[in-house]
């Protein structure tokens, strides 16, 4: 008998083990290798690097090559930056160290295989960009859906959302950029999911010792937050506060093993401020050498002052930073907060409108709100993950009304295509670059200039001719976005959904058509001109000639 019972419950297993591993198949693994193409098709020019990657790209460099944290000697080897800071005569980053030390793991590996003088700076950031950034945003979007699934959302509700946090928001962006922001919002996503599967744990009446694992990998997840960029603190303060609260504060083990989990990497940030600047509690943000960024993290704390009207303005409503009008789709965030809290999720509802909350203040509250050559409100990157999980609980009310789904699929639609369209051209806009369609997009169009892109590296052929393959690509998640069924659509209701994100997409397009371009004709002329001198740069860097359109 015990045998028939073990036979049986090992079959059951098998089979379980075999529909997961068929629906991966059917629609996990194409989904993932979708957003793996959108994320790697374009990127910035090589010629152009910015000193926010330079700076976490020379600490790396430094690590591996020197074995010492201060950066003398890629600052001679590639040229000085602006964001670097100087203690004791020696140069550092001004950064936190995560980034760069999760770029050194990448580096080492591949200076086994590899000498110093093999590298160029356009190679190393290139590195970064494609072997550590691009995989985390993968990561990311995965981790989401898992989140937002293992919140009893549907699939369809948290599929749209995934995709549209990824390739619709500024998220997309710093998937690409070796910047900080991402590497924390990925962070933040697995540590709030790794404290609920903690707690579903508890909840399902298992011994504390099965939510031992989970809630080290918290700790760990929010450790590695906090030491990628010093502003991370605030959110895993809250999350904190969200776990005191919650079922886990009964059981000191689970503390323990929280604590654990993040105890190296504030060994690492306290030991990396002691050997840098002197003291656990000194930051680079206090031995700045540019005296324009001393000066404006001199104000207030760390530069952040009173909240200033035309700063929140700016960071929620204008066309080229502003939260609302690069990304509407989170309009329904402050609906889908009310939903949460009807559907008793009230602590993870005030975790993340809190904390979200932090974030708008923050923009709010600095005159570099715009955060120089960017698109969309690069400072709220690292919330954004944690903002869509109330956007999936809108869609997942919404679902029974076919129009107002079909209202926030549409504006779903509108950031993927702002937001894909800004970076096939040009990812990092300057801020006087208002409006971004009329100064920069249009302006492109006519001149047949993009960014550099599979199509031009692997096939040659250029301008927009080379984004052909990117149209497909994003017209496969458009699809997906619009006609994803809720279970039971009949084929009026599709109809009707489709219709009205299609008819929101358009209307939402109105304002670009009828608010004035921010730069003259002669401006963007000049613009599209040194574009042009990039492409040339790019071509001679790469070592081939673009062959002819088709």
């Amino acid at each position: 008998m015990w045998f028939a019972l073990w036979k049986a419950i090992r079959l059951a297993k098998e089979k379980a083990f075999s529909r997961r591993l068929a629906s991966l198949w059917r629609w996990d693994l194409p989904l993932s290798l979708l957003i793996l193409a959108i994320l790697s098709y374009s990127w910035m020019f090589s010629s152009i690097s910015v000193p926010n990657e330079r700076s976490r790209l020379y600490l790396t460099v430094a690590l591996i090559d020197h074995h010492t944290l201060t950066i003398d000697e890629p600052v001679r080897r590639f040229g000085k930056i602006n964001d670097w800071a100087r203690y004791e005569d020696h140069y550092y980053t001004d950064k936190a160290p995560g980034s760069s030390l999760l770029g050194a793991v990448v580096y080492g590996l591949v200076r086994c295989f590899s000498n110093p003088q093999d590298w160029k700076i356009h190679e190393l950031i290139n590195l970064m960009r494609t072997c550590v950034m691009l995989p985390l945003g993968l990561i990311g979007f995965l981790w989401l859906r898992r989140l937002l699934r293992r919140l009893g959302l549907d699939p369809p509700s948290t599929d749209i959302t995934a995709v549209g946090w990824i390739v619709g928001t500024s998220a997309f962006h710093y998937s690409t950029a070796f910047y900080g922001h991402q590497i924390v919002a990925v962070c933040m996503i697995g540590a709030l999911d790794l404290i609920l599967m903690a707690e579903q744990r508890l909840a399902d009446s298992l011994p504390a010792s099965s939510a031992l694992g989970p809630a080290w990998g918290a700790g760990m997840m929010a450790g590695l937050a906090g030491l990628t960029e010093y502003q991370a603190g605030i959110p895993t303060a809250c999350l904190l506060v969200y776990v005191v609260f919650g079922p886990m504060r009964r059981h000191g083990s689970l503390w323990l093993a929280v604590a654990l989990g993040a105890f190296p990497f504030m060994v690492m940030l306290f030991g990396y401020n002691t050997l840098a600047f002197g003291g656990p509690f000194e930051l680079s943000y206090h031995h700045l050498i540019d005296p324009s960024l001393r000066e404006l993290h001199g104000k207030g704390i760390g530069g952040v002052a009173a909240p200033q009207w035309q700063y929140a303005y700016g960071g929620l409503f204008s066309l080229h930073r502003g939260l609302f009008t690069t990304s509407p789709v989170f309009g329904l965030a402050v609906p889908g907060l009310i939903i949460m809290v009807l559907r008793r999720r009230v602590r993870l509802a005030i975790l993340v409108g809190m904390t979200w909350l932090y974030f708008l203040l923050f923009i709010s509250s600095t005159q570099i709100w715009f955060a120089g050559w960017s698109f969309g409100p690069r400072l709220l990157v690292p919330v954004m993950g944690w903002v869509m999980i109330p956007i999936a609980y809108c869609f997942h009310g919404m679902g029974k009304i076919p129009v107002l789904d079909g209202l926030g699929r549409g504006l779903l639609i509108v950031g993927i295509l702002y937001h894909q369209t800004v970076h096939a051209v040009f990812p990092e806009l300057p801020e006087s670059a208002t409006h971004p369609f009329k100064d920069v997009i249009v302006p492109a169009w006519r001149a047949g200039v993009v960014s550099p892109n599979l199509c031009t590296k692997w096939i040659g052929w250029k301008g927009f001719a080379s984004l052909l393959p990117l149209a497909v690509l994003l017209m496969l998640a458009v699809v997906i976005v619009v006609l994803w069924p809720k279970m039971g659509s009949s084929r009026k209701t599709m109809a009707c959904r489709a219709a009205t994100a299609l008819g929101t997409t358009l209307l939402c397009c109105v304002p670009l058509l009828l608010i004035k371009p921010g730069w003259s004709e002669r401006e963007s002329q000049r613009f599209i001109q040194w574009m042009e001198q990039l492409i040339a740069e790019e071509q001679r860097l790469s070592g081939k000639q673009l062959t002819a359109s088709p």
